[in-house]
């Protein structure tokens, strides 16, 4: 039987024979793959920190950061994905629609920002859309670090020109576990999340000059 061209590109991401994907590093062990994928995303993941990808925060912003932090590891890094893919029974958005989608979501993000009075307005949109993204979900890999830096520079940014910022979005005191068992319900709902966003929320303390 012939193969699709939805199968062509599937394959086209793994060794051929294998389950692994295609790496800079020639690892053809899964485990291992994960394993160094991990550690020098968390590198990148630090750098950034420190030095964040400045933008606009729309499809550019996204795909530089998604590249910047899987770039020693995935040719397609800072590219989406030509395939579609599902995760626990929850099917993301046709790979063909990730561009349109996005930009629709990244006019409403912005737009909306206006609606927000306080933190929790503040945390809520974060959540609203962190679910909305992540739902598009545009990458073959690397997706949930990409999202999250994305929303960590977003907060950091933008809520230099709220009343209540501005603030500092910490990823170290959320729940990330958490977020994960109620992602796939918060389309509809984002309660759960953005409850652990508000905890994420610390103001920024002004230095004092000497």
């Amino acid at each position: 039987m012939e193969k699709t061209l939805d199968d062509k590109n599937w394959q086209a991401y793994f060794w051929p024979g294998t389950n692994v994907l295609k790496n800079k590093l020639n690892i053809y062990d899964k485990e291992k793959l994960k394993k160094k994928e991990t550690e020098l995303s968390f590198y990148r993941q630090v750098e950034l920190m420190e030095n964040p990808i400045g933008g606009n925060f729309d499809i550019v912003h996204l795909q530089c950061i998604h590249q910047y932090l899987f770039q020693d590891i995935y040719d397609f890094a800072g590219k989406f994905r030509n395939v579609d893919i599902e995760k626990n029974a929850c099917s993301f958005v046709k790979w063909q629609e990730i561009g349109v989608r996005l930009q629709n979501e990244f006019e409403l993000m912005n737009n909306d920002l206006t609606k927000v009075i306080n933190v929790y307005d503040f945390a809520e949109h974060l959540a609203k859309y962190y679910v909305e993204i992540t739902y598009i979900h545009p990458f073959r890999e690397g997706n949930g670090r990409s999202i999250r830096e994305f929303i960590r520079e977003y907060a950091n940014e933008k809520s230099k020109c709220l009343l209540c910022g501005p603030l500092e979005f910490l990823w170290s005191k959320v729940d990330i576990e958490q977020i994960n068992r109620v992602i796939h319900f918060s389309i509809a709902f984002h309660s759960a999340i953005t409850l652990e966003f508000l905890k994420a929320l610390v103001p920024v303390v002004p230095e004092i000059k000497r």
